[in-house]
């Protein structure tokens, strides 16, 4: 009988690294020595190493030890050898092994400091507002890292709307930025928010707000005399700040509106979310909750356009920082005032990351901002 038995070496109780290599020993078990020209080959799972191999001709008893090496870097994956004679005939026991998933490492934004959480101004008062960026990872930040403005209170304009930001930030490094605020020339509440992305790594980044309440008075003694000083080109330390090209302008539209009724999240049991308390009770902001695990699920939301004017045709709700977790626009018919509609958003958490939608029309943007956090 032609056999042969593993009896040392890897398997699929245990992993090896990309680059590593393979080694069984393998045991002559049988009643005929295994005939000459029998090869190890590849049965099941992609190219990582030698395809084919020979093996030497071994008699009843004896044993045979058999190394491959890693070529390639793929992981995550489940490779089978099997035994074969001269003439395509398998034999033995299915030799198996695993090569577990890579962590790379991802790098992390972190605010060490900013500035309080609402500012007082006066009217056509320029601020300066500051904040302190630490990259806390072993790894530089990827370099087209970029600072982009996603939402402003309607009326509140003249913003940096994006910001470049240094190339690759060193492990353990900070950066001090600083963006010129041109309050508006009326009293109220206003709000901005910039967030620091990358195209390349979308779960990279982190949000920057800054909230103001303009009193009634003026700011007479320096009056701005051209508002377009406040948002000139700028060079802050590290940070050069500029103006969006006219053709791509990001602004909110004051004449549509839209109100949050109510949200409901559909996941496997193995997810679950919760909702931390850090945006409870802003206004302009509506939290989707922190979500936990990964693998796909649902998030249903209901809007009732709580304005004077019909949403455009071409109204959606679209991803406006983030990867979007597999949701980068959902659009949807014309809502007329007072209609409500119902949207299901279908996403997948595969990473940990935050991402925010809001509804637009062009390049116009209107109603609350809903930001999701994944934690795996």
């Amino acid at each position: 009988m032609l056999s042969s038995k593993q009896i040392g070496g890897q398997d699929l109780t245990e992993s090896l690294a990309p680059g590593a290599a393979v080694r069984w020993v393998l045991a002559n078990d049988g009643t005929i020595a295994w005939p000459v020209g029998t090869t190890l080959r590849l049965v099941s799972g992609p190219v990582i190493a030698t395809p084919i191999m020979e093996v030497p001709p071994a008699a009843p008893g004896l044993t045979v030890e058999l190394e491959l090496e890693l070529v390639s870097d793929k992981d995550d994956v489940e490779v089978a050898y099997a035994l074969v004679t001269p003439c395509g005939q398998p034999f033995g026991d299915l030799l198996q092994f695993r090569v577990e998933k890579k962590e790379v490492e991802k790098p992390i934004c972190v605010i060490l400091k900013g500035p309080e959480t609402c500012v007082e101004g006066l009217q056509g008062e320029v601020k300066m507002m500051q904040w302190t960026l630490a990259n806390f990872s072993n790894v530089s930040w990827p370099a087209d890292a970029c600072c982009q403005l996603f939402y402003n209170t309607p009326g509140f304009a003249n913003l940096p709307c994006f910001i470049e930001m240094p190339g690759e930030v060193p492990a353990g490094m900070t950066v001090d930025m600083e963006v010129p605020v041109l309050l508006p020339e009326k009293e109220g509440h206003f709000k901005a928010m910039w967030a620091v992305t990358s195209p390349s790594m979308p779960d990279f980044g982190e949000v920057l707000m800054a909230e103001f309440q303009v009193s009634d008075f003026p700011f007479m003694e320096w009056m701005i005399t051209d508002e377009a000083d406040a948002a000139d080109a700028a060079t802050i330390g590290s940070f050069s700040m500029v103006s969006l090209p006219s053709e791509a302008p990001v602004m909110v539209d004051s004449t549509l509106a839209a109100e949050h009724l109510m949200h409901e999240h559909v996941l496997p049991a193995h997810m679950e979310v919760t909702y931390p308390e850090d945006l409870e009770g802003k206004d302009g902001f509506v939290s989707l909750g922190k979500v936990s695990g990964s693998g796909p699920w649902v998030v249903q939301i209901i809007l009732r356009n709580d304005g004077t004017r019909a949403w455009p045709e071409d109204c959606a709700l679209t991803c406006c920082f983030g990867s979007g977790f597999g949701c980068a626009r959902l659009p949807m018919d014309s809502v007329q005032p007072g209609e409500g509609v119902h949207l299901c958003m279908e996403l997948e958490a595969k990473d940990a990351g935050m991402s925010g939608w809001v509804l637009s029309s062009g390049d116009a943007c209107f109603g609350p901002v809903f930001l999701a956090e994944v934690s795996n």
